[in-house]
């Protein structure tokens, strides 16, 4: 069996994290592994290169481009037998659809790695591609769609060893209390929400604190425009992107995520996994896992709040992140989440 991984680019995303840890452990089982990268997206390719993974590039940037790339896909995996193709994300399924109906007959698993859809025709092309497709993955029960052909629920993974904290966090009035904003700079992720939200710990009377954000995005600029505006400057600090995010999330007193949708955000589970208090709005699948008995997931309109309740009583916030670490150490381990893909790889080639 050769397991193809098809993704729009090698950019910093849960799901190209998500691609290299599984192709980690399929390496490691001696499976032949193969990662293609639609565009020529290559933020974490250094990752890719350090675990020797096989990974190819497309280039695919644009429409006119399209065939070409089809062409190279073609020409990477002539020599590879009982291929199984997990299609990442929408676009990917586009270019694996178009591969197995026109170039070679593949059995095609698809991971959507979101549960909103909001451009019909993608809907559309969705539930009317579902006859050439063996499986969708999606994180939660709650991701079935009309759209998506019969669900296997598997939940994201990282490595909990690799996470592991060996000292446990502390927090004293006289430090800087330091949030965590881990993620794109994008629509998707709210981010301009956090000068509101800084504005209202001020209000509080709250300023003993900052959010480091983590991330590039197309709304970086405007994020960084209202930061100065606002002078806030000694409140956010933009770190741009970051490779060592394990020290990131050791250095931080609680992670925030304010996002208007998600699918089930690695870094999330990567902060359960160093039992770190973690602030979440409720979207996505993220409620099936990340619950008030474990983290905080206000909406929107009363995060700030949240975040104030955990600056003031922290030893209640390490308390629910401790709860987290052990509801869904054995559900997010990529070890299980790992088997679960490669029984379902196996299961879809016989």
């Amino acid at each position: 069996m050769t397991i193809v991984h098809l993704n729009i680019g090698l950019g910093g995303g849960g799901a190209e994290h998500m691609i290299l840890e599984m192709a980690k452990k399929s390496q490691q089982d001696h499976i032949e592994t193969v990662v293609l990268a639609i565009t020529n997206n290559d933020q974490i390719e250094y990752k890719f290169s350090e675990n020797n993974l096989k990974y190819h590039y497309l280039g695919i940037n644009s429409p006119k481009s399209f065939f070409s790339g089809i062409q190279k896909m073609k020409q990477v995996l002539s020599n590879y037998d009982d291929i199984v193709l997990h299609c990442h994300m929408f676009h990917a399924l586009v270019i694996g659809i178009y591969f197995k109906l026109f170039v070679k007959k593949v059995p095609v698993v698809f991971t959507l790695h979101n549960i909103l859809v909001e451009e019909i025709y993608r809907r559309w092309f969705l539930f009317f591609t579902k006859p050439f497709r063996k499986i969708d993955i999606n994180f939660s029960e709650d991701a079935t769609k009309w759209y998506l052909k019969d669900i296997q629920v598997i939940a994201n993974g990282v490595d909990f060893d690799i996470f592991k904290l060996d000292n446990e966090r502390t927090f004293n009035e006289n430090e800087t209390f330091k949030f965590l904003y881990l993620g794109r700079i994008e629509e998707q992720k709210n981010p301009l929400v956090m000068v509101d939200l800084t504005k209202k710990l001020l209000e509080k009377g709250i300023s003993n604190f900052e959010i480091r954000v983590a991330g590039n995005g197309d709304m970086k600029d405007e994020l960084e425009t209202l930061i100065k505006s606002n002078n806030l400057e000694n409140h956010i600090k933009l770190l741009g992107f970051q490779k060592n995010v394990k020290q990131l999330l050791f250095d931080a007193h609680c992670m925030i995520m304010p996002s208007l949708w998600e699918g089930l955000p690695i870094s999330l589970i990567e902060a359960s996994a160093t039992k770190l208090p973690i602030i979440t709005t409720p979207v996505g699948s993220i409620p099936k896992f990340f619950k008030p008995s474990n983290c905080f997931v206000p909406n929107i309109e009363t995060f700030d709040e949240a975040m104030a309740s955990v600056i003031q009583d922290y030893q209640n916030a390490k308390t629910k992140a401790n709860q987290l670490y052990e509801d869904n150490k054995n559900m997010f381990d990529i070890n299980s989440v790992y088997k679960k893909h490669l029984d379902l790889y196996k299961s879809v080639t016989k």
